[in-house]
């Protein structure tokens, strides 16, 4: 065969498989050996669920960092860059502390004689051989006092690991085959402890339908990624990073240019390709022949992709049967029953602790931000515990419970090894007097934020004579899950607008967990940065409540018949909503590029967290009025009533300009901005969050009568004396009349004898 005839039929092959539909999926560049692409990262620890140093406390003590490994990446090499201070009290001839790497010891570090009290430190290789889907650099702490009689419990036995502490991972890309079997991942990977970056490609020129699936499948993602936090990064008619995985929405008729030539669909596709530049990075094509087929498929993915399976699927239906119930979000702690403590973790081993200065018992739940205990005597607790029996009874060991590190009680730990009714109180909201009982009552849960219950179990040290202290075998300790927490009898109803109910619960939008009770507004003309906002803003929300919002509705104009009894949502539509309103001054702020328009009330109060309390305003009256032409970034997020129905809440985020919105994205993304909104009025500069209470409140929910009257007039005691007096005074004439009536008709009834 002459070379011209092998040169002819290598063009040919070439020119077959770059016109084939299947090089999307296995573009070119995949058909000669490529280099895996190498990962380097550098953890802090705040980056895998670290606030703040680590105190080890005691002899044997020890504490667990974990991180986890991608799936499309094979780690090659890392290490722990650890860096510690030791007590001053630790003799270096026996003192050191031992790293473990999934239970494989890696290195021991010792005390250095004079270095005691100062800040030390050490590089530890990880083994490339030891590494798994989730990995545990464990640290323990193994002290000694330069004392000829010492307690392996003593105060003065600690080393603190700063939050300096970094892990340094290396990684090289694996190519993926195109599997919707791995959904969620590789575009969310749970075994990533670091903020979900997800980019969004949506067509030129996208319809609000359109839109609205982006926004779901958003929410979708967002719930996935939880605590993590979240950022969808918007591309119009553009090719994506080719070093990030990303979502590509289309019909048929509505398609990215690089996408122009890709088969059309019959049926709504979920369909995984690689990136046409990159075959290490892939793309999820979201497709219909139009949005409504569009919309079904964002659906099939958000509640059906545990049967997702192959390259390709098409959804053939996904239909809601029975429709969202209030208040039953995934992550909200349920109100209408007791909850048991094995139903808030994620395994039955996080209710267990072993060792004599473990950690605490750690149970985490998020409460509805309108349930109502004002002037409750607090949460019942029904508490049952077993731990390693003590030598004696009262020696010293205990079990302290605190709630949002606010000290709660403390019970005794005996020889019996198990918790007993005469350990258990009642400790009430307000001052008064102990009343014993079956319960335990928390008064410290917050309203719409996340809370945290710890049981703390201190088990004393064993000791034979005056001097020797007597190992023993490591104690252990478990709350039983069948413990429960009562929310069940409180009502809801909140006093609105409250930016921090939304800020920390996406209420009022999640009290239907999938948003079928809200209408998002947006512009009529959209650009890249506003529809980012919103994706950001239904991320939030999605993780907030831990559902797809599947049920949401989008528009980009103010229909009163599509915005009636439901709650509104507005991004980047001052104007509208300004016309829409009609009390100007019911919208504390106006905000656009040449305007700004802020009312101050009397006196700025943040309202409080705690659920015992009413958090109503206090002095929100308007007292200034202050209008400012000015140039530079300024963002707002503003919550007023609706003027479509009494009862239902607007949330309009506003901004100077377009680019101003990313202030508003990167603050639902920062926990300290989060905890920093209150009010009706949050306004974002540089990083500085300002909040004010200002204007006139509406309440939303539902209260008995008399709890509804005793609430609103408890803040003007003379006036509700007053009318009770009123009252009684009525009763006392009706009966006096009615007492008349009966001896009247006696007197008719005696003289007619």
């Amino acid at each position: 065969m002459s070379i011209a005839r092998v040169r002819i039929i290598d063009i040919f092959v070439l020119a077959l498989v770059m016109l084939s539909p299947f090089s999307y999926g296995e573009p070119l560049s995949t058909l000669v050996d490529e280099e895996p692409p190498i990962i380097e990262r550098d953890f802090p620890l705040s980056d895998i669920g670290y606030g703040g140093s680590i105190e080890l406390q005691g002899s044997k003590s020890d504490t667990h960092i974990g991180f986890g490994s991608r799936l499309d990446e094979v780690i090659t090499g890392g290490e722990f860059d650890l860096r510690f201070t030791s007590s001053p009290a630790l003799q270096a001839k026996y003192s050191h502390l031992k790293v473990y790497f999934n239970q494989e010891l890696m290195k021991v570090i010792a005390i250095e004689e004079g270095k005691q009290g100062q800040m030390s430190g050490a590089t530890i290789p990880l083994d490339s051989r030891f590494f798994a889907n989730y990995n545990q650099v464990r640290i323990e702490l193994v002290g000694h006092l330069d004392l000829e009689c010492w307690n392996p419990d003593d105060q003065s036995i600690w080393a603190e690991i700063s939050k300096s502490s970094r892990l340094r991972i290396t990684s090289r890309k694996i190519r993926l085959r195109n599997e919707l079997g791995f959904l969620p991942a590789p575009f969310f990977d749970e075994r990533e402890f670091t903020k979900l970056v997800l980019p969004v490609v949506l067509p030129n020129s996208p319809s609000i339908e359109l839109i609205k699936s982006a926004g779901i499948t958003a929410s979708y993602f967002g719930a996935l990624s939880q605590w993590r936090g979240a950022e969808f990064p918007v591309q119009i008619d553009a090719v994506p990073s080719q070093h990030q995985h990303a979502l590509v929405f289309m019909t048929n008729d509505q398609r990215p240019t690089f996408l122009k030539d890709f088969p059309p669909v019959n049926k709504p596709t979920l369909q995984v390709i690689s990136h046409p530049e990159n075959p290490y990075s892939k793309l999820l094509l979201i497709m219909g022949r139009d949005t409504s087929e569009l919309l079904t498929a964002v659906k099939g993915l958000a509640l059906g992709n545990s049967l997702l399976t192959g390259s390709l699927a098409e959804i053939n239906r996904a239909l809601q049967i029975k429709p969202r119930r209030p208040y039953d979000a995934p992550n909200w702690v349920r109100t209408d029953r007791k909850v048991l403590f094995s139903e808030l973790v994620n395994n039955k081993q996080d209710l267990q602790v072993i060792g004599r200065n473990a950690s605490a018992v750690k149970i985490s739940l998020q409460l509805p931000p309108d349930l109502f205990t004002w002037r409750s005597r607090g949460i019942p607790m029904d508490l049952e515990y077993r731990y390693s029996p003590t030598s004696a009874d009262f020696d010293g060991s205990r079990m302290s419970v605190s709630i949002n590190k606010q000290f709660v009680e403390a019970f005794n730990l005996n020889s019996s090894g198990v918790s007993g009714g005469e350990n258990l109180v009642r400790i009430p909201l307000v001052a008064d007097s102990l009343v014993g009982g079956e319960l335990v009552r928390i008064p410290a849960f917050k309203v719409g934020s996340k809370n945290q219950l710890e049981f703390q179990f201190a088990f004393s040290s064993v000791s034979n004579g005056a001097c020797k202290t007597v190992p023993a075998a490591p104690p252990n300790a478990v709350v039983d899950g069948s413990s429960s927490l009562d929310f069940s009898g409180y009502p809801h109803y909140i006093e609105m607008p409250s930016l921090r109910a939304f800020a920390n619960a996406g209420f009022p939008f999640t009290r239907m967990a999938d948003l079928s009770e809200t209408v998002v507004v947006l512009p009529s003309e959209l650009n890249a940065r506003e529809i980012e906002t919103y994706l950001q803003l239904l991320g939030f929300i999605g993780a907030s409540s831990g559902y797809p919002a599947v049920g949401v509705e989008v528009v980009n104009d103010w229909v009163p018949a599509q915005l009636e009894d439901k709650d509104i949502l507005a991004i980047s539509v001052t104007p509208a909503l300004r016309t829409a309103m009609a009390d100007s001054d019911a919208l504390p702020m106006i905000l656009s590029e040449t305007e700004r328009v802020i009312s101050i009330p009397v006196r700025n109060r943040q309202a409080s967290l705690n659920i015992g309390e009413s958090g109503r305003a206090i002095d929100n009256e308007v007292a200034d009025n202050v209008n400012v032409s000015a140039t530079g970034g300024l963002a707002a997020v503003v919550g007023a009533e609706s003027p479509y129905t009494p009862g239902r809440s607007v949330i309009s985020v506003m901004a100077a300009t377009t680019d101003d919105l990313a202030k508003v994205s990167a603050a639902f993304n920062d926990s300290g901005k989060i905890s920093a909104m209150f009010g009706s009025v949050a306004v974002f500069r540089e990083d500085r969050v300002s909040s004010y209470l200002v204007g006139d409140r509406y309440h939303v929910g539902k209260l008995p009568i008399w709890q509804l009257i005793w609430y609103h007039f408890s803040d003007h005691p003379f006036i509700l004396l007053a009318c009770a007096a009123l009252l009684i005074t009525m009763l006392v004439i009706v009966i006096w009349r009615i007492l008349n009536q009966i001896a009247a008709m006696r007197l008719r009834a005696g003289e007619d004898e």
